[in-house]
């Protein structure tokens, strides 16, 4: 993830005012965002791409292979599965924050300049 962060800062550089001074940068978080979504998209189609499917379909194998007296293992089986599709998911939204953080910043700045403008 170091490596996305320093990618994200050369390309985004503090802005040089008209008084010589550098404006603090607004972008940090959205930094911070976008580099774990990087991350976390490139874990995700990493490991899930390739092991999603056989983990669920090993999962599927498993329960199938239980008799239907045999709740306990069953339910098991179910809540494992449904964790790992809890993990799929954490990793989906924060690669959708990341990707959208830079649009989320720029609308407040969009409205704190609006709110400025009208002072």
């Amino acid at each position: 993830m170091k490596k996305y962060k320093e990618g994200l800062d050369k390309k985004v550089k503090p802005q040089l005012q008209s008084d010589g001074s550098y404006r603090p940068s607004p972008f940090s978080d959205a930094k911070n965002a976008l580099a774990r979504a990087t991350f976390s998209k490139k874990e995700r189609d990493q490991f899930f791409t390739e092991a999603y499917g056989e983990i669920l379909s090993d999962l599927f194998l498993k329960w199938l292979g239980t008799d239907a007296h045999c709740t306990k293992e069953r339910e098991y089986l179910y809540h494992v599965a449904m964790g790992l599709g809890s993990v799929k998911e954490r990793l989906i939204s924060i690669e959708t924050y990341g990707f959208n953080q830079e649009h989320i910043n720029q609308s407040h700045l969009d409205d704190e300049e609006q709110d400025n403008d009208s002072n």
